[in-house]
């Protein structure tokens, strides 16, 4: 009986790791630069969902690279601003 309920546990928490495997995300990352080809350490990217209206934010790093992970499906406005350049917007 114990070796059936532990059976069952593990069924379940290999169906349920399963499901959350398939929610459908995507990251997106890239170098943030200024109009010379300068990376920009420390820009703010911020990532709009269009049409449900959430925001995910990200910074750059050292070398100007970001990454904006867990990213549900849908169109996106992007918005990058960082001290003394204007906010782009994409």
């Amino acid at each position: 009986m114990r070796k059936l309920a532990l059976s069952v546990v593990l069924l379940i928490a290999c169906i349920a790791a399963t499901m959350q495997a398939q929610i459908p995300t995507s990251t997106v990352s890239g170098i943030v630069k200024d109009s010379q080809g300068a990376v920009i350490q420390g820009a703010k990217v911020r990532l709009t969902n269009t049409s449900q209206g959430t925001t995910r934010d990200g910074l750059t790093n050292t070398n100007g690279s970001y990454s904006v992970p867990d990213l549900l499906p849908g169109e996106y406005r992007a918005e990058v601003s960082s001290t003394g350049f204007a906010t782009a917007q994409y």
